[in-house]
């Protein structure tokens, strides 16, 4: 068998493959610009979360804690997620996003400058952390929402593939970078580093050319009731309202235990150290690259729908399986193994709402699906924080992988979503 290492290889040497055919989506190499600068920041993002994660452990040694700070990280789309999407249907996209990284890199940068001084603490831990994550309220609107002015319909399946396959290949490199930093650099450099890669992301999306469609620029003409119409326009339509729903409590059950249960179950379960919780962070992006190039074989022959109920049913079952892992290689087996149903989930779903909304009002349909992703996410990283403090953190793997299962079985018994 080959090593760790080996295998990481081969699924980025495939991804990047599938990166090389970037050209014949988009000609004047917008999607390319897009995607390069989403692999760099989305690595310091990998970096970020998991030098935050640590120093949070080192400072209080509190679970809750650390689960407090994770779901910092996501409450910010829980609140204004709606209002990051109508920023991304009333303004030029492509400035939305400089302006989000820009703020972004400023605002990391006081980390590393207060630990430098002796100063950081609790208090300044949490301002930054909510602060930064605004930045994310607005910038994936209109990201996603950008996506579809840059391909032609009959490729979104496989530019969102592209897209999203940068957070991948982001979360393979970004722990491996950050296991290898840590041997020669303190924990405080880490944070200047992934302040410097929103400068990398700034430069990248500078290069794209970008004019907005007569149908975003018709919907700038009037600012006012757009919360209101979203609002409307999801009830009207059943499917969109069942998918976001059915979106928020898979993720309650999925993203807690990720985020917070991984550095938690490497500490305490496997006694082991910050290197060995890169590693498993690493596999984790491995198995989501592998998982990006599949998602586009299978859409050959499944449709988006299934593709995503499929997802969710695989990563429940592999999640409740962690319950009896007691080695850090067999938990990076598993992770990996786990992740390859993720890009089934994120790039259906991505192209289910650019197919059924109306590109004037994707961007607010996406802050929408943002606050159902990440803002249970918020709610499901504080819930597993408290919970590990006296439930062991295996055990809250076996049943939140059980309820995730379940959501799936009750997706696919929605004929609306699965025939999509």
């Amino acid at each position: 068998m080959g090593t760790p290492s080996h295998y990481r290889i081969l699924g980025l040497g495939s991804h990047l493959y599938e990166a090389s055919k970037i050209k014949k989506l988009c000609p004047d190499r917008g999607l390319k610009s897009l995607f390069v600068g989403q692999v760099v920041s989305q690595m310091g993002d990998s970096i970020y979360m998991i030098a935050l994660m640590w120093l949070v452990l080192e400072l209080t040694g509190s679970k809750a804690a650390m689960g407090t700070v994770a779901a910092l990280s996501h409450l910010p789309i829980l609140l204004f997620g709606l209002l990051g999407g109508v920023a991304a249907d009333v303004y030029n996209r492509r400035r939305v996003m400089l302006a989000a990284d820009a703020m972004r890199a400023l605002v990391v940068l006081v980390l590393p400058l207060t630990m430098l001084y002796g100063t950081v603490n609790l208090g300044v831990i949490y301002g930054v952390t909510f602060v930064s994550a605004l930045g994310i309220v607005f910038f994936n609107p209109a990201r996603d929402a950008i996506v579809p002015e840059l391909v032609p319909p009959s490729q979104l399946v496989k530019a969102n593939s592209l897209i999203q396959s940068s957070h991948f290949a982001a979360m393979l490199l970004g722990p491996a970078v950050a296991a290898l930093l840590l041997s020669a650099v303190d924990l405080v450099h880490l944070f200047t580093i992934n302040a410097a890669t929103f400068g990398i992301s700034f430069g990248a999306i500078l290069l794209i050319r970008y004019r907005p469609t007569g149908r975003q620029t018709a919907a700038r003409k009037s600012t006012t009731g757009h919360l209101g119409e979203v609002v409307r326009y999801v009830f009207k339509e059943r499917r969109l309202r069942f998918l976001l729903i059915l979106t928020a409590i898979n993720n309650f059950f999925i993203m807690g235990p990720a985020i917070v249960g991984t550095p938690i179950f490497v500490r305490e379960i496997l006694h082991q150290d910050v290197t060995h919780y890169a590693f498993v962070e690493s596999t984790l992006g491995l198995g989501m690259i592998i998982g990006a190039i599949l998602v586009n074989l299978a859409a050959r022959s499944l449709g988006k729908g299934k593709l995503l109920l499929l997802g969710m049913l695989f990563d429940g079952v592999t999640y409740a399986v962690l319950y009896y892992c007691g080695t850090t290689m067999g938990l990076a087996a598993l992770i990996a193994f786990h992740a390859l149903g993720i890009p089934f989930i994120i790039v259906s779903r991505t192209a289910l709402i650019q197919e059924w909304v109306p590109t004037g009002m994707q961007g607010r349909i996406f802050g929408l699906a943002g606050m159902a992703v990440v803002g249970t996410t918020a709610v499901s990283c504080g819930a597993v924080g408290f919970l590990a403090e006296s439930i062991p953190i295996n055990l809250i793997f076996g049943v939140f992988g059980i309820c995730a299962t379940l959501c799936g079985i009750v997706g696919y018994c929605y004929t609306k979503l699965r025939e999509s």
